[in-house]
């Protein structure tokens, strides 16, 4: 399950950006939205503050639900329907 929140910082409640992973995933820099890594950089790093570079947490989090998802379940419940009215009959 994905979530999307705010970067906020701990200590000067600068919002550093938009992050997007897996629900309880640590917040590291590959999951942060229009941000490019650079060479040499690990993406893996955890996110700290733009401004003053102190600590971050995810404000506002939200599920993340992508449309071909939604059309992926929706066509599973029309297979398990069709099936079961099939068995049925």
């Amino acid at each position: 399950m994905l979530v999307m929140g705010d970067i906020k910082c701990l200590h000067c409640a600068h919002v550093s950006g938009r992050w997007v992973g897996a629900k309880g995933a640590p917040l590291t820099v590959s999951g942060l939205r229009g941000y490019q890594v650079s060479e040499g950089e690990d993406p893996q790093a955890p996110v700290r503050c733009a401004r003053c570079d102190g600590p971050v947490f995810l404000d506002d989090a939200s599920l993340v639900i992508s449309s071909y998802r939604l059309r992926r379940i929706r066509r599973l419940r029309e297979q398990i329907a069709a099936f079961d009215s099939h068995r049925a009959a």
